[in-house]
């Protein structure tokens, strides 16, 4: 919990504009308190706090992914003839929870080239419109390799 705690301060800091230590401080403390009472209500798993590697292995792999969509998109869009190849395909879910559900669509979400449209009524299934598909199992394995194996590994 220490480890997002110092994320929260400098995520509290970067909003601001400001890198000072009353802001990383106040961002901390209010990052510290606010997940220390999304842990004691129920929210977030009680075992959250220890799953540093795993927030880690997250914000890494998303990190990673962040640069190589934007990368792809800039090449699109600086190419005389687009090689764009769109599609809506459907991703079968082991996630479970909510949380988990909500987690995996805003990392789909915010990272360029993907979005999470919709998930189904039994909430197995997320249909994701993916911009560069080359066939539907590959892109369904990139998101379930990626992202959600992630997922679950941060709250299981």
């Amino acid at each position: 919990m220490l480890f997002a705690a110092v994320l929260l301060a400098l995520s509290w800091a970067a909003l601001l504009g400001e890198f000072s230590l009353g802001n990383l401080v106040a961002g901390g403390g209010l990052g510290y308190v606010l997940l220390k009472g999304l842990t004691i209500g129920g929210v977030l798993p009680a075992s959250f706090h220890g799953k540093v590697r795993e927030a880690l292995s997250l914000a890494f792999f998303l990190a990673g992914q962040l640069i190589i969509a934007n990368l792809r998109m800039t090449v699109d869009v600086l190419r005389p003839r687009t090689r764009i190849a769109p599609g809506v395909i459907g991703v079968p879910l082991d996630v479970q929870s909510d949380v988990e559900i909500l987690l995996l669509a805003a990392l789909i979400n915010i990272t360029p080239g993907s979005v999470a449209l919709d998930v189904s009524d039994d909430r197995r299934t997320m249909f994701v419109h993916v911009m560069h598909v080359t066939t539907a199992d590959e892109a369904r394995a990139g998101i379930k390799n990626g992202f959600e194996q992630r997922v679950i590994q941060l709250f299981n």
